[in-house]
């Protein structure tokens, strides 16, 4: 959600219509290219209503020589509450 995937978008959907889920011990690569975008996002995922699933932090940095929109930070700690 609110990343612009560019001819990828079908893996952002429901389980069992766009993708079939994960299954335990299994693993997924998904490959994908971001344009034009950077800050911080949340990615997760879900199986029906369930709450306990995998979640993260998506961090999309400037390209490498790109100046910050802000003073560059002398460390990052992502904190996912």
């Amino acid at each position: 959600h609110g990343v612009r995937q560019l001819t990828t978008g079908w893996f952002d959907g429901p389980a069992y219509i766009t993708q079939c889920p994960m299954q335990k011990g299994q693993t997924f690569v998904y490959n994908f290219t971001i344009t034009g975008q950077r800050g911080t996002l949340f990615y997760h995922a879900h199986d029906s209503w369930l709450r306990s699933s995998v979640y993260g932090p998506l961090i999309i940095l400037p390209q490498h020589n790109a100046s910050y929109p802000f003073p560059k930070p002398h460390k990052e700690v992502p904190i996912i509450i």
